[in-house]
Parts: structure tokens; C-alpha cells; sequence
């Protein structure tokens, strides 16, 4: 039995893909093709949300959310929300944010505090995505903590594997220590000198890792893969073969 029944795509992945041909990399994504059964979105390719909602049908595919510029969380969250809602997504995460100390920190929760209450009170999920820099410590706090810890308690936590651990931080307890808002997880692998590689040539173990992220009740794994070995649509099938080679 696989450890996986469901694998999702961050779609920043094939992003020279979707640029060429948005629908047709859907296609190709989609559990008709590679077997991914959701995408996480970044940008929607200028597709309305009824023709998206199509797509996504026709191609067994889940719309698991999408990362959400700061500035358009700002300028236009109400659209956001609609475009989600008809789409099936349940999550909107603000995928990066500038922030250097706790002062920084704490204004961006503020203005952030109003668009993810907007959010919830929609029905939806408000998130925010690590990169490593949120992973300073200020005042003895991560940065990461003291936005999290200054959001709406329904704030969850993507977190972002790769950058953890790019940061040095012992990820396995900061995972227990967020489980409570923890419900998506991006599968991103890192090797000795820091790069992102494929999935099955790094140092992380995605058996032992994946099966904690489960036991502390991450709802959605999401591939996402920034560097490639030879082409991002070769990398993204070459990581879904290796994820359904996971058993329990």
C-alpha cells in the first residue's frame, strides 16, 4: 500500500511549462498523465474560474489552494476568495514576506491579521509558506514564531521542508512544536551543499519524514521543485515515481 494515496503539485514547478501552455500542463500533470491528484497554484494563466473549474474536472485534479502575493492579499482579497471558492480550493497562503526583525514581524502580522480573518470568515484557510530568513532570531524567537504567534489562531503553517532545513533548524521539533496549525508540508529536497535536487537524491528521508508529518496531521503534501536535473516536466514525474514507491 503506498504511504501517499494523494501527491499534489506546487505548480511554480513546471512554471516554463504553464507559461507556454497552462491547460495543457494540467493536462499532463493531471491523474489522466503524470498522477498527481492536486495542484497548488501560483498564478492561474489568465484562465476565469469557471474555465478553471473545468479544467481541474476533466483532470481528476484538486485544487489544494494557491500562493498568493502579499500584494495581492492586499489590493485584492475579496476577488481571491471568489476565484478560490469556485475552484474547490480550500487555502490561501501568502507564500513570502520581507521581514528581518520582530518589529518587522510584528507589522506584518498586522497587516496581515485583517486579510486572514476576511479569509476565514469565508470559509477558507489562511496560510503562510517559510522560506529560511523567517527562521532568524530575534528577541530569542524565530521570526517564523512571532508571526505566527501575533496571527488569527485558524492561521496555518505550509511548511516549506527544504528551507527548515536549509536553515539549520532541527525540523522534526518545530514540526511537533507548530502541529497544531501544521496542515500542509512541501516536499522539496536539499543536499550537502545546500541545492535543491530530486527527491530521490538528497539527504532527506521522505519515508521516516512523511510518516511523521502524518501522525501530527499534515492534511496535504505538496511536491515542489525549484532546480532541475534535466527539465522541470521530467523532474515532477521523476518525483511522483519515487513518492509511489513509498509503502506503509
Amino acid at each position: 500500500m503506498k504511504l501517499l494515496d494523494k501527491f499534489a503539485l506546487q505548480l511554480y514547478s513546471v512554471r516554463d511549462a504553464t507559461e507556454t501552455d497552462f491547460v495543457g500542463t494540467l493536462r499532463k500533470v493531471g491523474c489522466n498523465g503524470i498522477g498527481y491528484t492536486g495542484v497548488e497554484f501560483a498564478g492561474f494563466g489568465g484562465l476565469s474560474a469557471d474555465e478553471m473549474k473545468t479544467v481541474l474536472a476533466e483532470n481528476k485534479l484538486t485544487a489544494i489552494g494557491s500562493h498568493t502575493p502579499i500584494e495581492r492579499l492586499i489590493d485584492a482579497v475579496d476577488e481571491e476568495i471568489a476565484y478560490h471558492k469556485v475552484i474547490g480550493a480550500e487555502y490561501i497562503v501568502c507564500p513570502y514576506s520581507e521581514i528581518k526583525t520582530k518589529a518587522d514581524t510584528i507589522a506584518l502580522a498586522k497587516t496581515l491579521t485583517p486579510i486572514a480573518e476576511k479569509i476565514a470568515a469565508s470559509g477558507l484557510k489562511f496560510g503562510y509558506h517559510n522560506h529560511d530568513h523567517e527562521f532568524v532570531v530575534d528577541a530569542g524567537e524565530y521570526l517564523l514564531d512571532i508571526l505566527l504567534d501575533n496571527l488569527p489562531d485558524s492561521t496555518v503553517l505550509e511548511l516549506d521542508y527544504f528551507w527548515s532545513e536549509y536553515a539549520g533548524v532541527d525540523s522534526i521539533a518545530y514540526m511537533e512544536k507548530q502541529k497544531n496549525r501544521l496542515e500542509l508540508f512541501h516536499v522539496k529536497q536539499i543536499d550537502s551543499n545546500k541545492n535543491n535536487v530530486e527527491l530521490d537524491s538528497g539527504l532527506i528521508d521522505f519515508n521516516d519524514i512523511i510518516r511523521k508529518a502524518q501522525s501530527l496531521g499534515v492534511r496535504h503534501f505538496i511536491l515542489e521543485q525549484e532546480k532541475y536535473a534535466v527539465s522541470s516536466m521530467v523532474s515532477v514525474e521523476n518525483a511522483m515515481r519515487y513518492i509511489s514507491s513509498l509503502e506503509k
